[in-house]
């Protein structure tokens, strides 16, 4: 999820990035500004997937702080106190 997001964000960065350089270089200007804005509708897709698939990721209780954390496949880590996660195959929380 990490990867995708930073690959996300790199495509808006490209693309203001791209449609910038088309202000320098006046014949391909259209050109640039539709290739950024392709970029950016990409990154746009990117993003709603990504949340798409944060609904659906099993949250849990962490038995250290007591908080309600998400975790990404069987092994994770609280995203308040850092206590390791596992799940079983059924997402109920392994106690180790």
């Amino acid at each position: 999820l990490v990867r995708l997001r930073n690959l996300a964000l790199g495509l808006i960065f490209g693309a203001f990035l791209i449609m910038y350089l088309g202000v320098f270089v006046k014949p391909l200007l259209s050109a640039f500004f539709v290739i950024g804005l392709l970029m950016i509708v990409v990154s746009i897709g990117i993003y709603f997937r990504m949340g798409a698939i944060s609904m659906r990721i099993p949250q849990v209780r962490c038995p250290n702080c007591g908080k309600m954390t998400k975790v990404l496949g069987r092994e994770d880590a609280c995203m308040f106190c850092r206590t390791p996660l596992h799940l079983d195959e059924n997402g109920k929380l392994l106690e180790r």
